[in-house]
């Protein structure tokens, strides 16, 4: 003899907001984890010269710090 049990699913307000919070708290956190590996990313399925414009490699930036004189 096989018997057939209803099972009632309740949802309260509740759950329903820790619902909602589960997802924005989701796309949140992809959206912060986008943004600090966005970098690596692009350079991942990018040709790769993109690295070397990015930085500065002025020889204005690698000189040091000229010494201060007396101002007469």
């Amino acid at each position: 003899m096989t018997s057939i049990q209803t099972t009632l699913a309740y949802l309260d307000a509740g759950s329903g907001s820790m619902i909602a919070q589960l997802l924005v708290g989701g796309f949140a956190a992809a959206g912060v984890a986008l943004k600090m590996y966005w970098k690596r990313i692009k350079s991942f399925f990018g040709r790769g010269d993109d690295d070397a414009s990015s930085t500065v490699t002025t020889a204005a930036a690698d000189a040091p710090a000229e010494p201060d004189t007396p101002q007469s």
